[in-house]
């Protein structure tokens, strides 16, 4: 099995694949990557150990952050932003586990105020970010 963080920013950028706003534009890069607008980049985040269960499981938290990007007038950009979080959200939540037993919770953690330094160009990016809470044993750090 393959690490489970990134077994989860696998699911994540499944369940965001797709969506009415961005389609398939969706790519997991911490870099620009993208051909058209409006696009998704999936990165993982910090991971951070919340507890430990005796000898068995450890309990952490599994940061992933969702680049938005746009174009269009600057007047356009924040609807446009808005629109697909809600859309990131819905697809997020619908199934917070996203199919993985390890999975124990999921948390929204906000959406950026988007950067438009690329305003000249019409185009911006905000950052929409989630705390995953999953469990691994103490000696892997892959699923069973």
């Amino acid at each position: 099995m393959a690490h489970v963080s990134q077994q989860l920013l696998d699911a994540v950028t499944a369940a965001v694949t797709g969506l009415t706003t961005t389609g398939n534009q969706v790519e997991q890069t911490r870099i620009y990557a993208h051909d058209k607008l409006p696009a998704l980049s999936v990165r993982l985040g910090e991971r951070r150990v919340d507890s430990m269960l005796g000898n068995s499981f450890v309990n952490a938290e599994q940061d992933i952050h969702i680049d938005i990007y746009v174009a269009g007038k600057p007047e356009e950009i924040d609807e446009k932003m808005l629109k697909i979080d809600g859309e990131i959200h819905a697809a997020l939540m619908a199934d917070y586990a996203l199919g993985l037993g390890f999975v124990l919770d999921c948390d929204a953690q906000g959406l950026s105020e988007p950067d438009t330094e690329h305003a000249g160009k019409a185009r911006a990016v905000a950052t929409s970010s989630w705390k995953y809470l999953i469990r691994h044993s103490t000696t892997s750090l892959e699923s069973p």
